[in-house]
């Protein structure tokens, strides 16, 4: 998720975001070439098997949450730079050829995100900001349950790693609006006076996945683009500080919300 809007910063200035992310129903693909039933470490009676297509292809499912970290920083008049790092976990549902499988970890899974975004429009009272985000992410977590656990009277054990690269670029666009005027407030907290910021837009997204059996280094993975619109609201609490929240439908339900805090 961004959780940022298309608003420039002042230059020079930093902002720290603490937020909350989750997705459920998230699409990937995993391709593979056999042309029976393919398995994941076949000597290992509870690693994962894939019922092969024709195409060769499957729908795999993940679900997961984070919590994130996210440092975006303006040094010049135009471009953000920004990192994020976040700790959580992620799950799959695989098919296979009787039922559906889920694996899960017991650790705690990590991601990390670089990325940049130009604004090439400032908000101004005639028209809002349109900006360009650009980013890629890595996200590691470590699979040793599998349920229902296979073969009966067998451990659900397994020990399997899913690595995710995500590649995103997002245009966006926002506007910042104030309902009441700052000058007919006396709250602190609302000393700017009542605004909110609606933003969104469109984000292209292709997510590499790859899962690896740990006991015999057997593969399994693929990629998956995504095209989804997307959905935000930044209200603006004290003078630098905001709390936000986001969402987007397509390719799974995308879901975030914290808290930002500028520094100039």
């Amino acid at each position: 998720m961004l959780a940022t809007s298309a608003r420039q910063m002042p230059k020079g200035s930093l902002k720290i975001l603490g937020f909350y992310q989750g997705v459920s129903g998230q699409d990937l693909k995993f391709s593979l070439n056999d042309a029976g039933t393919c398995v994941v470490g076949p000597t290992n009676p509870n690693n994962v098997s894939f019922p092969c297509g024709q195409g060769g292809d499957i729908d795999v499912e993940g679900n997961g949450a984070y919590g994130t970290v996210k440092v975006v920083y303006q040094p010049w008049e135009t471009m953000q730079y920004y990192a994020a790092v976040g700790v959580g976990e992620y799950a799959l549902k695989v098919p296979s050829t009787t039922v559906t499988n889920r694996l899960n970890g017991d650790t705690p899974g990590v991601s990390y995100t670089l990325g940049a975004k130009a604004v090439i429009f400032p908000d101004s009272v005639g028209m809002p900001a349109l900006a360009v985000d650009a980013s890629a992410s890595w996200a590691r977590q470590d699979l040793n349950r599998q349920s229902p656990g296979g073969t009966p009277n067998v451990s659900g054990n397994i020990d399997q790693r899913l690595d995710l690269l995500t590649y995103q670029v997002s245009v966006e666009a926002s506007h910042l609006f104030t309902v009441v005027e700052k000058d007919k407030l006396d709250l602190v907290a609302l000393k700017g006076g009542v605004r909110f910021e609606p933003y969104g837009g469109v984000r292209w997204s292709r997510t590499v996945a790859d899962l690896k059996d740990l006991v015999d280094g057997g593969h399994a993975g693929g990629s998956q683009d995504v095209v989804t619109p997307f959905l935000g609201l930044r209200v603006p609490l004290f003078e630098h500080e905001a709390v936000f929240a986001e969402s987007s439908f397509v390719g799974g339900f995308h879901h975030a919300f914290g808290l930002e805090v500028r520094f100039e």
